[in-house]
C-alpha cells in the first residue's frame, strides 16, 4: 500500500525551472524604478518566497513603492518571462508515473494562480494536476504557504493529512507543510539547499525528481 495518496508540489524551482524569466523580469523592474540592477545570482533568492516579501525584506523596498515594483515586474513577466522556463529533467516522467499509480497531484504556489496556468499550459502539463492553487493577483502579500497547502488539500479532497506529502525547494514550502500538518520533502534540484531544509526540519530531502517514487 502506498504511503501517500496525495502529492502537492511547489511550482517555481520544483516542477518548473522558471528562474530565467523571473530574474530577468526582476532586473527589468529595478531598471524601470531607477534602481541599481542586482546581479542575476543575487536575485535567485526571490524564487520561492512571495514576491512582496522578497522586495521588502531583501532589497528594502518601501511599502509605498513595492506595489509599483511588482507591477513593473509583471509588465515584463506576463509578456515574455513566462516563456523563459523549462521542466526539470525527469519531472514529466515523475508526474506520469505518480498518476499511473493513482496518486492525486496538486500545486500550492505563491505565484499568481493565472500565471501558474499560463506556464503549465505552455509546457502542456496542466492536465497532469488535479488541483492548482496560487495567490490571487491582488493578494500577493497575504496568502501564506500553509493556507495555500490547505487550499490545495481541500481541492484534492485530502481529508487524511497522514496521506499527504508536500514537495518544495525552499524553507517556505517546508514551513507551509508543517503548518498544514503534513509531511514535507526538500527538493535539492531547485533553489534551496540541504542546510536550509535541515534547519526547517524537512521530513525528507531528495536530489532528483525520480527519488520521489521511493517515498511513495
Amino acid at each position: 500500500m502506498a504511503r501517500y495518496d496525495y502529492v502537492i508540489f511547489d511550482f517555481d524551482g520544483t516542477v518548473v525551472d522558471t528562474g530565467e524569466g523571473i530574474i530577468k523580469s526582476l532586473q527589468y523592474s529595478f531598471e524601470q524604478m531607477g534602481r541599481e540592477i542586482p546581479d542575476m545570482s543575487d536575485l535567485k533568492k526571490f524564487i520561492g518566497p512571495p514576491i512582496y516579501y522578497s522586495y521588502t525584506h531583501f532589497y528594502g523596498v518601501s511599502e509605498d513603492e513595492v506595489g509599483e515594483y511588482i507591477r513593473k515586474y509583471r509588465e515584463r513577466y506576463k509578456v515574455k518571462g513566462i516563456y523563459e522556463c523549462e521542466l526539470y529533467d525527469g519531472m514529466k516522467e515523475l508526474l506520469s508515473e505518480l498518476r499511473s499509480r493513482g496518486v492525486k497531484l496538486g500545486i500550492a504556489s505563491s505565484k499568481p494562480e493565472h500565471l501558474i496556468y499560463s506556464v503549465a499550459d505552455y509546457l502542456k502539463i496542466t492536465d497532469m494536476f488535479d488541483a492548482i492553487v496560487g495567490v490571487k493577483i491582488d493578494d500577493s502579500n497575504h496568502s501564506t504557504k500553509t493556507g495555500l497547502v490547505l487550499d490545495a488539500m481541500k481541492k484534492l479532497g485530502a481529508m487524511d493529512k497522514s496521506r499527504v506529502l508536500m514537495i518544495g525547494d525552499r524553507c517556505f514550502d517546508i514551513d507551509g507543510a508543517a503548518g498544514a500538518g503534513v509531511k514535507s520533502c526538500g527538493a535539492l534540484w531547485g533553489y534551496g539547499n540541504e542546510e536550509e531544509f535541515k534547519a526547517h526540519n524537512a521530513d525528507f530531502i531528495i536530489s532528483l525528481p525520480s527519488d520521489v517514487l521511493s517515498l511513495i
